[in-house]
């Protein structure tokens, strides 16, 4: 190895493996060109045979390094100088160029990984100050598998398909995240809780970076599994955070419990999207606008469906007052025919951000509830209404009216027997606590004070239970 800078580099990388240090690591291993010596090392090694860049050769020069670990390093390093000496140096890289800078980086975490999953004579994983240099090659192989997926023009069944490549990345994330996310037995968590690092606490960052992979292509079940891991681990994820909460990045804690929201949102559990999306809010620092904002799109919603609605100032702030106000107006009033003509109109953002499924399949029954509960309410102000008691065409009267010259089917056609249905189905799910009297054409509901007590807290109505019969 001629090239003083190549030696120079690996021999810095060697003092910081020996040494433990893994943000020294971090910053002297080149992984991409906002390494000082990326666009040097790029000329440097055009000179260079794949026996200079063999693993052989190079451990001869960190001999220093332990030598259950020295062969290990050496492959680390002719990985990491072999993707520099792939890199493209074109701005706009043909398929091919691409595919080989992402396979020299999926190289690479190969070799970082052998390391990453070695043990030691206890059992625990040995090598826990990695956890930096992991995370940091997972991003650049999604960034790298991003480019070659976007100019991959192969069949499916190809290796370099756009699939192919996105299949192999996964895959490779989920295995550093087995590492990082196994389960310990109390003496294996009492030992290592004082470690100054653990292999445990990149599990959020990594969980997050295979969370947005399967956001994007739609893997809703593998998203759910990742849940689950994170539901079932050993020590629990809480007590986890409270010993080792001060080597855990608290943003990729909150960023976690954002994605656990969507994945409620997606599979439309209301309930359990809310207490993730409300955990993450709750620890997201001020400051970060932005992913309050995103966290914010989707507890809105949600929020909503159980009947709580955000102050107008919080949407203010987040610059979401035209997003939302017209459907929470449209939602207090109980306005049905607006709350259609704004799902079809906002369809494409709401689709984009997993909004509209859940607004489609819950929000319009809960909009026929405030419908109804404020012709109640407008009822109860005629001299001689008794209150917990209405009769039915009170109800449709206000659906008629709502619905009048809107051009949606009911206009003009409503009748009491479309009223009765709706109202059955409400008392079904109960949204509305009574008893419908057809044939006398009162609805008689749940005495209280108010005359409301039909009426219970969104929030507090449990979800109808439904169990599959073999």
């Amino acid at each position: 190895m001629a090239a003083p800078l190549v030696t120079q580099l690996v021999t810095l990388v060697g003092q910081a493996y020996a040494t433990r240090m893994g943000g020294n690591l971090v910053q002297s291993v080149p992984l991409g060109p906002e390494h000082p010596f990326w666009i040097p090392l790029q000329g440097a090694l055009q000179s260079f045979s794949d026996s200079d860049l063999a693993s052989a050769s190079l451990a001869q020069h960190v001999s220093f390094v332990p030598a259950s670990d020295r062969d290990g390093l050496a492959a680390l390093l002719s990985a990491a100088l072999n993707n520099v000496k792939q890199s493209s140096t074109q701005h706009t890289p043909t398929p091919e160029a691409a595919y080989a800078c992402f396979k020299a980086m999926l190289g690479v975490h190969a070799e970082l990984h052998k390391l990453y999953a070695s043990q030691g004579g206890d059992g625990g994983y040995k090598n826990a100050f990695l956890n930096g240099m992991v995370v940091a090659v997972c991003r650049h192989l999604v960034g790298l598998s991003a480019v070659a997926a976007s100019l991959s023009t192969l069949p499916i069944r190809e290796q370099a398909s756009p699939r192919g490549i996105k299949d192999a990345t996964r895959q490779a994330i989920e295995k550093s995240l087995q590492v990082s996310a196994c389960h310990m037995a109390d003496g294996e968590w009492h030992a290592e809780v004082n470690k100054p690092e653990s292999v445990g606490d990149i599990m959020w960052q990594l969980a997050n970076i295979l969370w947005r992979l399967y956001a994007q292509r739609k893997l809703h079940t593998q998203a759910t599994d990742l849940s689950k891991i994170f539901a079932g681990i050993q020590p629990p994820e809480g007590k986890r955070l409270a010993a080792r909460g001060h080597c855990i990045p608290l943003t990729a804690v909150a960023e976690s419990y954002y994605w656990r929201g969507r994945i409620g949102v997606v599979l439309l559990e209301m309930r359990m999207a809310h207490r993730w999306l409300e955990k993450a809010w709750d620890m997201c620092p001020e400051e970060a606008w932005q992913q309050r904002r995103a966290i914010l799109i989707r507890l809105i919603p949600v929020s909503l469906l159980l009947g709580k609605l955000p102050h107008s100032s919080v949407l203010q702030h987040y610059s979401l007052e035209a997003e939302f106000t017209p459907f929470i107006q449209a939602f207090k009033t109980g306005n049905v025919p607006q709350w259609r003509r704004l799902l079809s109109e906002r369809q494409e953002w709401l689709r984009a951000r997993s909004i509209w499924l859940i607004w489609f399949e819950r929000g319009e029954i809960l909009v026929w509830r405030n419908l109804f509960r404020k012709a109640l309410a407008i009822y109860y102000q005629t001299p001689g209404a008794t209150k917990h008691r209405a009769p039915t065409w009170v109800f449709l009267a206000a659906a008629q009216r709502a619905f009048a010259g809107s051009g949606e089917l009911e206009d003009g056609t409503l009748a009491l027997e479309d009223i009765v249905c709706t109202i059955a189905s409400l008392i079904d799910q109960g949204l509305i606590m009574g008893i419908l009297t057809y044939s006398q054409r009162q609805m008689v509901l749940k005495p209280s004070l108010d005359g409301f007590g039909g009426f219970p807290r969104v929030s507090q109505v449990v979800p109808r239970r439904v169990d599959a019969v073999a």
